[in-house]
């Protein structure tokens, strides 16, 4: 089984070329964002209308204090008329990759590749630090980057090569401080040069685990306006947004919650088994 591992990684290697660091691939074709980067103007969310609870049989309740001064009520009432709930399936038996087959390797290995999750953190929209973990081997990573990471929050997927490849980030801007220094910077992110990937933790010489870096590098320099002009949109969106929610706080109010057993629950046969009288 070893082996068949070796065989398939040595193939998706020699399929999948990947960039030395510091290097384009110049034969590829244009990395792209294939979907339109449209955001919609804020609309404030439609009012609710109160719904009055279902007249039914109340065999317990209780009501406690809430922390806006307010209370919350939990009521168990008559059964549920709603079908069974059904039995949850028993959870598959968990595939270890000595255990795969070459083919469900492959997949594997393809899905790993095609997919990153960073966490990010930007620095005056100039330089990006990066973490990440190589799904094969398990290795942190780590990279200073002389661009702005952040442009591509939100985008989900693009596509490299004909291939699709997913992306998930949540970057947190951080601006300089008064004394011009960044606050809790790496020092490689000092000296970074714009445009530079600097792997500073992990091993730079597996491009399986940093080609996707290069790729969003290239993603960044080919639709840089079109990223710019999206991330404003968003930005104006979530301060709509935060405006609207600042200017319509929620009110306090007593709150509900009707509970209606289902079932196969002992409040069926015994629907206040607190009150011993009624156990008998």
């Amino acid at each position: 089984m070893k082996l068949k591992f070796i065989i398939v990684f040595s193939i998706l290697c020699s399929l999948s070329p990947v960039p030395a660091q510091g290097q384009k691939d110049k034969a590829s074709t244009p990395t792209f964002i294939h979907v339109p980067l449209d955001v919609p103007i804020f609309t404030p969310p439609e009012q609710v209308e109160l719904q009055p609870l279902a007249r039914i049989r109340i065999d317990s309740s209780i009501t406690v204090p809430s922390a806006s001064g307010k209370t919350l009520t939990f009521q168990r009432g008559t059964a549920s008329t709603l079908p069974d709930i059904p039995q949850p399936l028993p959870p598959e038996p968990e595939k270890f990759a000595n255990l795969l087959s070459a083919a469900e390797l492959a997949i594997q290995l393809n899905h790993y590749r095609h997919s990153i999750s960073l966490g990010a953190t930007v620095y005056s929209h100039k330089v990006s630090v990066l973490n990440w973990t190589d799904h094969e081997t398990q290795t942190k990573y780590k990279a200073v980057c002389g661009f702005d990471i952040g442009l591509i929050a939100g985008i989900g997927s693009f596509i490299r090569d004909g291939e699709e490849y997913s992306v998930d980030l949540g970057p947190g801007d951080i601006a300089l401080n008064e004394a011009g220094i960044w606050a809790d910077a790496p020092k490689e992110a000092l000296n970074v040069i714009a445009g530079q990937i600097l792997i500073t933790e992990g091993d730079p010489k597996a491009h399986h685990a940093t080609a996707l870096l290069y790729y969003i590098k290239d993603l960044i320099d080919g639709e840089k306006q079109r990223l710019i002009i999206y991330q404003a949109a968003r930005k104006q969106y979530q301060l709509a947004a935060n405006a609207w929610a600042i200017a319509n706080p929620p009110i306090p109010r007593d709150e509900t919650f009707l509970i209606r057993p289902h079932r196969g629950s002992r409040y069926i046969a015994q629907p206040q088994p607190e009150n011993k009288e009624v156990a008998r």
